[in-house]
């Protein structure tokens, strides 16, 4: 038997009201994926501020990864997203409003929920931190830090890092709240994740950690300059 016009019409009318029928369903599973891969996996945050540059830029969209530090702790040089002490209330927002959320904060789009800052880990549990004319040490030796634009005259320190704490800094050493005041060391059950690389904008995309330090402190001479801005 042929098939008419008018039968093809009425198929195509069929699909196209069984695919609406089911888009709630498939929208339903894609925020969930999205809620369970922020959750456990992987998240995009935004930049708010300039403690990070010259390595992250406001505005800048950075991935943070969330596997690495179930196998191992943080090492010096890695860029951290943490949880400050400052948690915001969670708002009531029901099942699919916590899921729509959890999209909207694995895309980078909407606030998180807790107070989170990102900065660069410096000294390790049982160390020392010394910093002495915007020179950084560790255990007396001086780190090289090439990620580094303007150096913080002041001195600090020592700090010894106490055990199951890190000691954290900005790259934009002069504009930072970190360690050395305001934030004070951060709990390893604070670590949200690992910064990756940056998404968003395009012109300035690109991997986190050109500038990783090495596991133990080697003698360099200090804070070199110049390095290409970030925020």
């Amino acid at each position: 038997m042929a098939i008419t016009s008018t039968d093809r019409s009425t198929a195509d009318d069929d699909s196209f009201l069984s695919f609406l029928r089911e888009l709630p369903v498939l929208l339903l599973v894609a925020f969930l994926l999205a809620f369970l891969l922020r959750t456990f996996v992987v998240q995009v945050f935004y930049i708010p501020s300039s403690s990070m540059e010259p390595t992250l830029q406001v505005n800048d969209r950075m991935v943070v990864e969330k596997l690495s530090y179930l196998v191992r702790e943080p090492e010096r040089g890695d860029v951290i997203v943490f949880e400050g002490d400052d948690v915001a209330p969670t708002p009531e927002r029901g099942l699919v409003g916590d899921v729509a959320a959890g999209f909207g904060q694995f895309l980078g789009v909407v606030p998180a929920n807790a107070r989170d800052f990102v900065k660069r880990v410096i000294g390790l549990p049982g160390e020392t931190v010394t910093i002495d004319q915007g020179v950084v040490s560790v255990d007396g030796v001086p780190l090289d830090e090439p990620y580094l634009l303007d150096l913080d005259e002041r001195d600090f320190g020592p700090y010894e890092v106490p055990e199951g704490q890190l000691f954290v800094l900005g790259d934009n050493r002069p504009n930072s709240s970190d360690s050395r005041f305001g934030l004070g060391y951060v709990a390893a059950d604070q670590v949200v994740g690992r910064a990756m690389f940056v998404m968003w904008p395009f012109d300035h995309a690109g991997g986190i950690g050109d500038g990783e330090l090495p596991e133990e402190p080697s003698a360099a001479s200090g804070p070199l300059h110049g390095a290409d801005p970030a925020g």
